[in-house]
């Protein structure tokens, strides 16, 4: 049975898409068999793992799966990245709709039933709000990781997340949980991004959530990664950003 993470923080701009992206390659490259669901509209992600192939017309994506149209299985693509249900901009005229339909929260979740022995993980993609697609990812994972940026209002801003997690805990996911919250584009020259690196944990107690220890340091080798929608680790192997996010999925793997 696969492991569900969601990758999930209602505020843009945190590196949410990054790190979604390379905790996949990450656990791709020591050997797991994972699979990438793009539940944001933007299909930030999906550009990633289909590098500049065109998509085709009549070619599936995760909206083919909300309609119901087609199974999670027939919508996958066998990329050179690696496996995902891609994303689809069509996908953001339909939140609404799958937010107030009776089981329209609970699609993805029964939709990989089907695949879920055939993966060691399933990582899915969020969008930056807490709409009808981050609430699938929740509702279909095992757990989630917060990325958070080291910014005072930044991580404010985590308590509407946790309620909602704790509120779909409560309703029907009652094995969820949050696997850590995520520190990324950690600068250690800054001084607030020092300040708020020791501040989280304290914060983290007190609410009892797990912070990881890692921080993701800003590294332009991992941008560059994807923007030639290339392996980091295969490419730039010994670069900051690689040997953050390889001790991440190593903490992630103790966590779990």
């Amino acid at each position: 049975m696969a492991t569900k993470i969601a990758i999930t923080n209602a505020k843009g701009g945190v590196g949410k898409t990054t790190t979604a992206l390379n905790i996949a390659d990450a656990l791709m490259y020591i050997g797991y068999k994972v699979l990438f669901i793009d539940l944001d509209p933007q299909a930030n992600s999906t550009s990633v793992y289909e590098g500049s192939i065109s998509r085709r017309p009549g070619e599936k994506t995760l909206l083919n799966v909300m309609e119901k149209k087609n199974s999670l299985s027939e919508c996958i693509e066998h990329t050179a990245f690696g496996d995902i249900v891609p994303g689809d901009p069509k996908l953001a005229d339909q939140d609404a709709v799958y937010t107030t339909k009776i089981g329209g929260t609970n699609i993805v979740k029964n939709a990989l039933k089907e695949v879920d022995g055939l993966y060691d993980f399933v990582v899915m993609d969020t969008p930056p709000n807490i709409g009808a697609y981050m609430r699938n990812a929740i509702y279909a994972a095992d757990g989630c990781i917060c990325p958070v940026l080291p910014k005072k209002f930044a991580i404010d801003g985590l308590n509407q997340l946790l309620d909602t997690i704790k509120s779909i805990k409560d309703d029907g996911n009652q094995n969820l949980k949050i696997y850590g919250i995520l520190l990324t584009i950690y600068d250690k020259r800054n001084s607030q991004d020092r300040a708020l690196k020791e501040q989280l944990p304290v914060f983290g107690k007190e609410l009892g959530f797990h912070v990881f220890k890692t921080p993701i340091r800003t590294c332009q080798d991992v941008e560059k990664a994807l923007a030639e929608c290339k392996s980091l680790f295969r490419t730039k192997g010994n670069s900051n950003g690689a040997m953050d996010y390889a001790a991440l999925v190593q903490e992630l793997l103790e966590v779990l």
